[in-house]
């Protein structure tokens, strides 16, 4: 007989996810001029699923229909250029910048009034994933140069110095966001990216 005291609470799950993604990708790759080489690529896609994983659980267990929303990871606007740049002897330069739209975020009630055994449930009137979380803006550069100390075919060597920054601009792509709406941080970022960092490399080669 149900329900039985001594075990506590019987969770099922069921291999019912489905998910959807449709998209629309842009890319150019190769050497426009002797000073330049590399990629750039923008990708315009959306992506709906009806859950977050295994060990994701429906805001009402009696009713999982009403979970089918954006997908945790879906961004809408993706923007990535990689490159080289040859500008003079004496050094090179390398650059990474992405710039992405945000992720959504679940919006949840942060109590348990559905009787479902799971505290996951959502404030009338908020589908899941409503929240627009954080986009992100990065700026990797890199400048090299190879001191060569030998022209020597077979005793050929060279020193590279090379400095690397990361997070060049300094913005704070913030990486989680509070969907609890009770909770006096709601809607805030409560983690974050490293900041701006500079890195030092050398290199011989022989």
């Amino acid at each position: 007989m149900r329900p039985d005291g001594g075990l506590g609470q019987e969770r099922q799950i069921q291999s019912d996810g489905y998910q959807k993604s449709n998209g629309l990708e842009l890319m150019f790759r190769g050497k426009p001029s002797k000073y330049f080489n590399g990629q750039v690529q923008y990708t315009l896609s959306k992506t709906y699923n009806n859950t977050s994983g295994i060990t994701y659980f429906p805001a009402d267990s009696f009713d999982p229909s009403g979970d089918w929303a954006r997908s945790d990871n879906d961004r809408r606007h993706k923007f990535d250029l990689l490159g080289s740049m040859h500008a003079t002897r004496l050094f090179n330069v390398g650059a990474a910048l992405s710039l992405y739209s945000g992720k959504p975020v679940n919006v949840t009630t942060g109590s348990e009034n559905n009787h479902d055994g799971v505290v996951n449930d959502r404030p009338d009137g908020y589908s899941r994933n409503t929240l627009l979380g954080p986009g992100l803006i990065n700026l990797d550069l890199n400048v090299s140069h190879e001191f060569v100390l030998s022209k020597k075919r077979k005793e050929a060597q060279t020193l590279a110095v090379t400095l690397n920054s990361f997070t060049v601009l300094n913005h704070a792509n913030e990486v989680t966001y509070i969907g609890v709406i009770s909770s006096p941080f709601f809607g805030q970022a409560v983690a974050a990216f490293p900041a701006r960092r500079m890195q030092v490399n050398l290199e011989y080669k022989f």
